[in-house]
């Protein structure tokens, strides 16, 4: 099931840009180091009254990409746990599986370094509204 079905309210979003690092950062979603000249999306959005920045990772911006595409619709700071679902799910195949692996292991290689940026894996379509 996509989380984004359950959700009560949308966030306004002010601002969004792709940047170039300049220092360190945390991605929001994998939590791991966006490092310095490393291209990222960086949002400015209000919700529930507070406005919040996200930075988020290449690689991330593809699972939201495809959860996009499957479901509709993300949650900020949610779509590892969406991700994770539907690759347990199983009937959405190894695309879908290879970006949950990524994103547990924040992207990096065991021998150093990180992921090519991912493909985004083929939609079944099944969440979409008919």
């Amino acid at each position: 099931m996509c989380m984004v079905e359950t959700a009560d309210e949308t966030v306004n979003m002010l601002y969004d840009a792709t940047v170039t690092a300049r220092k360190n950062h945390k991605c929001s979603e994998c939590s791991r180091v966006i490092a310095k000249g490393e291209q990222y999306l960086l949002e400015r959005y209000a919700f529930d009254g507070e406005i919040t920045t996200s930075k988020t990772c290449a690689h991330c911006q593809v699972v939201r990409e495809w959860l996009q595409r499957e479901c509709g619709g993300w949650l900020f700071g949610g779509v590892a746990e969406d991700i994770h679902e539907h690759a347990r799910e199983g009937e959405y195949g190894f695309g879908v599986k290879k970006l949950s692996i990524g994103m547990s292991m924040k992207w990096q290689l065991r021998r150093g370094g990180l992921w090519p940026i991912p493909v985004v894996p083929r939609i079944t379509g099944a969440s979409l509204p008919l």
